[in-house]
Parts: structure tokens; sequence; C-alpha cells
């Protein structure tokens, strides 16, 4: 059995787990959103030359149902987005499951996660491979992830994470993976606001299609988690791993030629760093991270970022929203070539109509700079919500 369909029969066990509870659950809810809007881009693939404007509409309706008692959680949260253009190639009918549990236990907790999600390189390619192609490729992940935390004692606890993952395209043009991971981490609760935590963490990767490859990697990871103030919180996870890569097929990445056999041995970095404020009517955060990721390109990339938010009620109907990122992508296998720069900034204004109609406007500008297609590109964007929220229903 492929680990695509082992992930889809995960996935449907933990459907199971979270709606069997319901007979013996305490509390249960559902609430709903539906999105309907309009955009405009004037460079859907940020393409250097020849520039492709669209135009579009989408509906995105969303249902959350939860289940809660005093010592288990389990939510299933269900997302659609059906989008249409004057360009048809670029319509997508995508979808997002995402299922949880957690169960409570006296001196332990344990909890399974598992998403499904179908969208297209027209909306994840960005900080991926940079390639927008002339249509929406179709492109279907599958995660599931069960962790288990132990108490040990009033300071110390233990946690075991484990994470299965599949990535399929429609396309040939990229390279369908698999990937698994697994790490153990001791946690140390240093004060009442400061924690530490030391994690020895593993992985492997293996992609097919176009180009194959297998990939290990073992590492050791350690950071701390302190509340500075009240309303302000400083999380750093930092680390490094030793990754080894074997070709299985010969490919070529602009002038250069990878031959089936060869290996490649290297150092990733890892930095997972958030600084964030929270107040009564503002939120701010900032985020630096850096991680070697699989890639839709056939390989490992190593992804460095910085991003910016800030979220501010302007009024008691009004709410504004400012968020920015730049990152740099490069392979991990200095043999490749293929560095990326990239930023994305937008702005939206929300208005609340009613107590479950509001209507929003955002602008978004994207630029790119891929030294393989040797220029850069850009785009602006425009897109007005209309969105409704209905009352929760609550058992």
């Amino acid at each position: 059995m492929v680990m695509g369909e082992r992930l889809r029969l995960l996935t449907v066990g933990v459907g199971f787990a979270v709606f069997s509870c319901m007979s013996t659950a305490t509390e249960y809810s559902l609430s709903a959103r539906a999105d309907a809007g309009v955009e405009a881009d004037n460079n859907i693939r940020l393409a250097p030359n020849n520039e492709d404007a669209v135009t579009g509409y989408h509906f995105s309706p969303t249902l959350l149902a939860r289940v809660a008692d005093r010592d288990f959680e389990a939510s299933a949260d269900l997302d659609l987005d059906f989008s249409r253009f004057d360009d048809s190639t670029y319509d997508s009918d995508d979808q997002n499951l995402a299922l949880r549990f957690v169960k409570q236990m006296r001196t332990a907790e344990y909890g399974i996660s598992a998403v499904f999600k179908r969208d297209s390189t027209r909306t994840s390619e960005l900080e991926d491979t940079g390639r927008f192609t002339q249509q929406a490729t179709r492109k279907e992940q599958t995660t599931f992830t069960p962790y288990w935390t132990q108490q040990l004692n009033e300071r110390n606890a233990l946690r075991v994470d484990a994470t299965l993952g599949d990535t399929e395209y429609e396309s040939n043009n990229f390279s369908d993976s698999e990937f698994e991971s697994a790490s153990l981490t001791w946690l140390y609760q240093l004060t009442e606001r400061t924690g530490l935590q030391l994690q020895l963490y593993g992985s492997s990767y293996e992609t097919t299609s176009f180009r194959e490859l297998e990939s290990e990697s073992l590492g050791v990871r350690a950071g701390f988690e302190t509340a500075l103030t009240e309303r302000l919180q400083l999380n750093v996870l930092a680390g490094v791993s030793r990754v080894d890569t074997e070709y299985e097929s010969t490919f070529s990445i602009g002038p250069l030629a990878i031959v089936s056999g060869s290996d490649d041995r290297g150092t990733a970095t890892f930095l997972d760093a958030e600084l964030a404020y929270r107040s009564e009517r503002s939120r701010w955060a900032l985020e630096i991270g850096t991680d070697a990721m699989p890639s839709g390109d056939g390989y490992l990339r190593t992804n460095h970022r910085v991003g910016a938010s800030w979220d501010y009620q302007l009024t008691d109907r009004i709410d504004t929203s400012i968020r920015g990122q730049v990152g740099r992508s490069e392979s991990l296998d200095d043999q490749i070539e293929d560095e990326r720069d990239y930023l994305s900034a937008e702005a939206s204004l929300s208005y609340r109509l009613t107590p479950t109609w509001n209507i929003t406007a955002k602008y978004r500008h994207r630029e790119q700079d891929r030294d393989i297609v040797g220029d850069s590109a850009e785009s602006d964007a425009v897109f007005f919500t209309l969105r409704y929220i209905p009352v929760d229903m609550t058992w």
C-alpha cells in the first residue's frame, strides 16, 4: 500500500475518532461561515515577460464541528473554495479538511490530527518552487500527525511526535513526494513564565515523478518560550541537522547535470522564532524562520523568511490588517544553483455591516526574482469579499 493510500485511511480513522465521541460528549457546537467575492490580478503567473492579467470571483463556505468534555476535545474543520476566472485555465475547486482529537489524562496527553488539502499551484507556489504555470495545476497534500506528552513531575515532561506526509501533483512538471519525521522532546518548566525544550529530530524524504531521490536527516534542536510581560510573548526554537541525499535518477538544473547514483551530504539549519504582542484592540507579531523543506521541484529547498503582521480594531465596526513577508529560497544541495528571492505584502480593511455580515477590501503586492529565469517579476491584486457568519449553535 503506497503512503498516499495509508494516509487517507488514517484520515478516515481520525474522522471516526472525532465523531464517535459525540455520543458521550457533554458539549458540542457547530459554526459556519460563507465568503463571496471578486478579485483582479495584473500578473497572476508572476512572469517577467508576457504578463497574464485575470479577473474572477469565488465562493468559499466553511464549517466547523467541535466536541468537548472535561478531558477531551475533538473537531472537524472543512473549508471549500470555488474560484472562476475570465481565463478558465485558472479555475479551481479546492478543499481543506482538518481533523483533530486531544485526550487529557491525569499525567499525560495524547492527540491526533489529520489534514487533507486539495488546492492548486496558483495559491501555493510563492514559498515553494516559484514556478507559476499557465494553468492552476492540481496539488493534493495529506498529513497525519500523532503525539504523546507524558508529565514526569512538576517541572519535567517528555513529548513524542510523528508526521507522515504525502504530496501529489496532477502534472509531471512537479515531483510527488513522501515525507516522514519523528521527534523526542524534553520539556522543562524553568519558571512560571518560561519553559525550555531540547529535541532530537529525524526525518526522511523521497520524491518520484520526473526527479527521484531519497534524503534522510538527523539533528538536534533547543529553544524556549517565555512571557516577557503579560502581553508580550517570545518563542524560539533553533537547531541543526545532518542531511544525506542519494539521487536515483539523472536530472538537470540549468547547465548542471546530476547523474544517477550521486550522493550529497550537507548541513541544514533550523530556526523558528516569534515575538508577539496582544492588547484589547491590537496584535502584532515578528517572525523569523529557516528550514529545509520538501519541494515540488523534486529536492529539499532551504527557505529563509522574515515576516511581520499587525491587526488593529479601529472602531467597533472597523478592523484593519497589514501583513508582509520576505524570503530567500535555495536548494540545500550546493550543486544546484536556483536561488530565488520573493516578497509578499497585503493590507486589508474590514467593515462590520451587522453582527453577521461584514465586507472586506484587500490589496496584495508580490515580487520574486529567480536566478534561473534571469529577471524579476511583480504583481498587484485587489480583492472585495462579502462574509456571512451565522450565530454558532451549541448544545
